[in-house]
């Protein structure tokens, strides 16, 4: 992403801080070629403003006149509402349409978007945008050029890494990595909870849990072996860990939590079938 490039994102809310956040650091601290537009929370955008340089808008036509990208970071169920102000203010000749909105599937968007061409790319990035280190997939849509799904590479490339995937595998995409901050920040909470109650400090323990997380993850992407050779790699008969994965192995922890994520992925495929229930459009 250049300094030329400007982004319009619509939405104020934790993602689309992440992906200015992200974004900003890239580009020392601040992020004047971005404009954002959140209708209700005049205070929130001042927020943003102070905080990253972003330009503040007070309507749509404001907000993505002329800009590169327009940036969906909204709720699933606003998203048509946001689309139908959109009519009349898009150039499918110049701009790009990227949808962080959890679900919504491309074909559904190109239906709400008017000029019936514009093109569409639906993005899921985590909130470890604000850390530069989101795990983002890609999945083009009909009217969209292999040069804008490079430029959308670019831009989340800024705050992460990216794998473009096809439509039919962004569910799954959505439940491992969209949420999957959360499943992480949850095991950390249950590690923190048991040092406090084995007699650790918060500080000391969240010390060790910090740099234990981040050093497993590390280990992970540095080796070519799978989960199950590391971590059976640190197992010793009759050792601590030994002791802990049987406990977890005898309360089926694993298929839990195989459980909990598939939960996420199917709940990202009704979002999308709730909205093609209703096929016809407001335009229409």
């Amino acid at each position: 992403m250049t300094h030329q490039t400007t982004v319009a994102i619509l939405g104020a809310g934790s993602m689309a801080e992440a992906l200015i956040g992200g974004i900003a650091k890239t580009n020392g601290g601040k992020a004047p070629h971005i404009t954002v537009l959140n209708a209700n929370n005049r205070k929130r955008l001042n927020q943003l403003h102070a905080a990253y340089g972003v330009h503040a808008a007070q309507s749509y036509e404001e907000a993505v006149k002329g800009k590169d990208v327009i940036v969906l970071a909204i709720k699933p169920h606003n998203v048509q509402e946001v689309a139908d102000s959109l009519v009349s203010l898009l150039d499918p000749q110049k701009q790009l349409v990227i949808s962080v909105a959890a679900g919504i599937k491309l074909e559904t968007l190109e239906s709400w978007l008017l000029p019936a061409d514009t093109a569409v790319i639906r993005a899921m990035p985590n909130t470890s945008a604000r850390v530069l280190a989101s795990a983002t997939t890609l999945s083009i849509g009909t009217y969209a050029t292999e040069r804008q799904l490079a430029f959308a590479k670019t831009l989340f490339s800024s705050i992460g890494t990216v794998t473009v995937v096809d439509e039919q595998q962004m569910d799954a995409a959505t439940g491992i990595a969209g949420s999957g901050p959360a499943y992480i920040y949850y095991v950390a909470e249950a590690m923190l909870n048991a040092a406090i109650a084995e007699g650790l400090s918060p500080t000391e323990a969240r010390a060790l849990i910090n740099q234990t997380i981040g050093g497993a993850a590390k280990q992970l992407s540095n080796s070519s072996k799978s989960p199950k050779d590391l971590y059976k790699e640190i197992m010793s008969p009759n050792g601590t860990t030994e002791a802990a994965i049987a406990h977890l192995d005898h309360s089926s922890a694993q298929e839990l939590f195989q459980q909990a994520i598939h939960q996420a992925v199917k709940r990202s495929a009704a979002i999308g079938a709730s909205f093609e229930r209703d096929p016809i459009h407001k335009h229409q």
